[in-house]
C-alpha cells in the first residue's frame, strides 16, 4: 500500500512539469502581456529588463543593452516611452518569422518618420516563456 502511494506520488511529480509546459500559450501570453503592459505604464525599467530577451534590437541597432534601451525611450523627452505606452494599448497580433517557428506577436507602434515602419517584438525563449524581443523601426 505505502509503495503503491509512493509511485503515484512520484508519477505526479514526474508529471508536473509535462503539465506546466502544457498550459495554453495564449492563456500565457495574456499573462505576460498583462505584466508587460502595467510595467510599461510605470516606466518600470527593472520589470521590464526582466521580461527582455537578449540580444534586443531597438529602434535599428542590434544586440543593444537594457541601459542603453532605457536611454533611448528617455530621449528627447521621453517621446519612445509615451509611443510604447500607447502602442500597449492595442493588441499584439501573431507573426510568422520566416524560416522559423518560434511563437512570435507584434504590435504597431508609431515611426519617428514616415519611411520607417514601427513594431513592438514578442517572442518565446528556448523555455517557451514570453519575452520582449524588440521595438523596431525598419525602412518600408
Amino acid at each position: 500500500m505505502i509503495r503503491g502511494y509512493a509511485l503515484f506520488l512520484l508519477g505526479l511529480l514526474l508529471l508536473r512539469p509535462a503539465m506546466l509546459t502544457a498550459q495554453d500559450p495564449q492563456q500565457d501570453f495574456e499573462v505576460f502581456f498583462a505584466k508587460f503592459k502595467l510595467a510599461v505604464g510605470q516606466k518600470d525599467a527593472t520589470t521590464l529588463t526582466t521580461l527582455m530577451m537578449p540580444n534586443f534590437n531597438f529602434i535599428r541597432a542590434q544586440g543593444v543593452s537594457p541601459s542603453d534601451v532605457f536611454q533611448g525611450l528617455d530621449a528627447n523627452g521621453g517621446l519612445q516611452w509615451t509611443n510604447l505606452q500607447h502602442s500597449v494599448q492595442g493588441k499584439p497580433t501573431p507573426y510568422h518569422v520566416h524560416e522559423s517557428n518560434t511563437p512570435t506577436r507584434v504590435l504597431q507602434c508609431t515611426p519617428t518618420e514616415i519611411i520607417y515602419m514601427c513594431l513592438v517584438i514578442f517572442q518565446q525563449d528556448t523555455y517557451h516563456r514570453w519575452r520582449w524581443k524588440g521595438m523596431i523601426m525598419p525602412t518600408r
